[in-house]
């Protein structure tokens, strides 16, 4: 089976190379690291579309004061240049190889998209991003003709998140949007 950008999932990219051995250094985009152990092929490339799938031969961990980093060895890479030249690199993976979502769970792309609209159905905009704070989600929604607002992803401003619908419903407070 042919897979496409539609079907990769970021998880996280490469910052630097870990020893000689063609093992890298992967800061993760997920809320839980240890996802990539259940792959058996990761994708790395400048983008989802430029990406090339590489079976993963080892996954190891290394605490660090902001989480966790993702040790990863991968077949083709073999040395440290071939590790460095990764840098900054993607590393994707088939939202089908990934472990099933817990109820309540969802992909931060599944956000993007969603119209926002008020608790009394006033329509705000559409979530353009999602930022990862260390607090925090923080949705940047993009509304016509006029400047993007920046809406923090917690309870007392978002009330309600519909997939079915496709929306996101949020309290406003007086100095939110600009």
């Amino acid at each position: 089976m042919a897979t496409g950008p539609d079907d990769l999932l970021r998880m996280g990219y490469v910052v630097r190379a870990h020893g000689v051995r063609g093992a890298f250094k992967v800061i993760p985009e997920t809320d839980d690291p240890t996802r990539f152990e259940h792959l058996e092929v990761v994708y790395l490339g400048r983008s989802a579309a430029e990406a090339r799938p590489l079976r993963v031969q080892q996954v190891q961990y290394q605490p660090t004061r902001r989480g966790l980093l993702v040790l990863l060895q991968v077949e083709a890479i073999a040395d440290r240049d071939a590790a460095e030249a990764l840098r900054g690199q993607g590393v994707y993976a088939r939202a089908s190889d990934l472990p099933p979502l817990e109820e309540g769970e969802f992909y931060l792309h599944d956000l993007i998209g969603l119209q926002v609209e008020t608790e009394v159905g006033e329509i705000v905009g559409t979530v353009a991003e999602v930022l990862e704070m260390p607090a925090h989600l923080i949705y940047v929604v993009t509304r016509p003709g006029r400047p993007q607002a920046l809406i923090p992803g917690v309870e007392a401003f978002v009330r309600e998140l519909d997939f079915e619908r496709r929306r996101l419903v949020v309290r406003l407070i007086e100095g939110l949007l600009p």
